[in-house]
């Protein structure tokens, strides 16, 4: 199935032979159209393929499986009975996090046999724009545009596209003022009385990536 996109179409096709697929799912945008894009191939062209979610709880950030759960609600409302269990586990530390999401996909796929992974990352803004944020940014330099789709079992379809063709599939998709709304962006943290899960900061990296592509938070 074809999706298209100004700057790479995203194409999700799987072999005959796969049966089951994870989802790395935090609640986050980038994951969550992604999970969108994925029930539509299953549910239109493959209803044979069962749909496996994965979170991991980064120690800092506990709104993620709440965001996740979200998510997926919203999707199997959408989309009908479409995904297994939800498996879910928490980082021991920032420094734990890759490992711990790791240990959970290996032990989702011993228990479920899983074919495939889908992931949610991206490719990040222009230098010009990463820049302006000198006291953080991204994680990772993905600026490139020819990083591959494709690996192994893992799936990364929005790799060569960046937040703004990530919102250009929620307005193609007719998601905008649906799934978008219910996923959070926000890194920042508990610092005070007033910190509050449902909103955005504003002000962090992640925000800023956010409102530079979909020109709104929420």
């Amino acid at each position: 199935m074809r999706f298209k996109n100004s700057q790479q179409d995203v194409v999700i096709e799987e072999d005959a032979n796969v049966k089951c697929v994870s989802l790395k799912i935090s609640g986050g945008a980038d994951s969550a159209i992604v999970a969108y894009m994925l029930c539509k191939y299953v549910t239109k062209e493959r209803p044979d393929i069962k749909i496996i979610p994965i979170t991991t709880i980064h120690p800092a950030k506990p709104y993620q499986e709440i965001y996740a759960k979200r998510v997926i609600e919203h999707l199997q409302q959408k989309f009908g009975n479409i995904f297994g269990k939800h498996y879910v586990n928490i980082a021991d530390s920032a420094n734990d996090y890759i490992k711990a999401q790791e240990r959970l996909w290996k032990q989702a796929s011993e228990v479920e046999k899983i074919d495939t992974n889908y992931s949610g990352i991206t490719a990040n803004p222009p230098k010009e724009i990463t820049e302006q944020h000198s006291h953080d940014g991204p994680v990772d330099n993905r600026n490139g545009k020819n990083f591959p789709v494709i690996v192994g079992k893992s799936r990364r379809h929005l790799s060569n596209i960046d937040k703004k063709g990530v919102a250009e599939l929620y307005k193609t998709l007719g998601v905008i003022d649906t799934l978008f709304p219910i996923t959070r962006s926000c890194e920042a943290r508990e610092e005070s009385e007033e910190y509050d899960i449902n909103k955005h900061c504003g002000e962090c990296w992640w925000c800023m990536e956010r409102h530079w592509g979909f020109n709104r938070y929420t």
